[in-house]
């Protein structure tokens, strides 16, 4: 009967030992893959809440996207990005429709780009002040970006600010790619 007693005394000793080592690998699987997350998300991409109306009806407010830092992907027409205004302490956040060289041309409502129409507009009014609905033509010097929001309505991009220099992006959109 002591032999019994000595065998379940040793044997839980070692079950004990077993779940520590248990544990303790948890414990380190759990800390590497913290360090890889942080690690991913400053030196690659990083989620970001939208705020604003600026991209709707693609990007609503409250959605939660991924952006990238610029150096990692050049931007180019079309891409998303968000850019740090000069005179504001503000980020906007807006699509690239001119870059390098481009004209860019509002007339009744129309986008125009380098000559051809590239969407129709939703502007508010039929008025010069109406930025959606006429804007001067405008040269896209080297280096710099012509961008605008989705939503026409909202005029905080490039009408209003004129274009952005390259060095004004802070982040690029994600878009995974979809394997189905």
């Amino acid at each position: 009967m002591i032999e019994k007693a000595r065998h379940y005394r040793a044997s839980g000793k070692s079950g004990a030992r077993k779940w520590q080592r248990y544990a303790l690998v948890a414990a380190f699987i759990v800390s590497i893959a913290l360090v890889l997350q942080f690690a991913f998300r400053h030196l690659f991409f990083y989620p970001l809440r939208i705020v604003t109306d600026s991209m709707q009806p693609e990007i609503a407010t409250g959605d939660k996207r991924y952006f990238t830092y610029p150096g990692l992907s050049q931007p180019k027409v079309g891409d998303v990005v968000l850019i740090k205004a000069l005179h504001a302490d503000m980020q906007l956040l807006c699509r690239i429709v001119g870059a390098d060289g481009d004209k860019v041309l509002i007339r009744e409502g129309r986008l125009f780009l380098n000559g051809q129409e590239v969407r129709t507009l939703n502007y508010a009014v039929k008025t010069e002040a109406d930025l959606s609905y006429h804007l001067a033509e405008t040269e896209v010097r080297p280096n710099f970006v012509f961008c605008m929001n989705d939503n026409p309505r909202n005029s905080n991009d490039s009408r209003l600010h004129g274009s952005f220099a390259r060095q004004q992006i802070q982040a690029v959109l994600v878009k995974p790619r979809m394997f189905f």
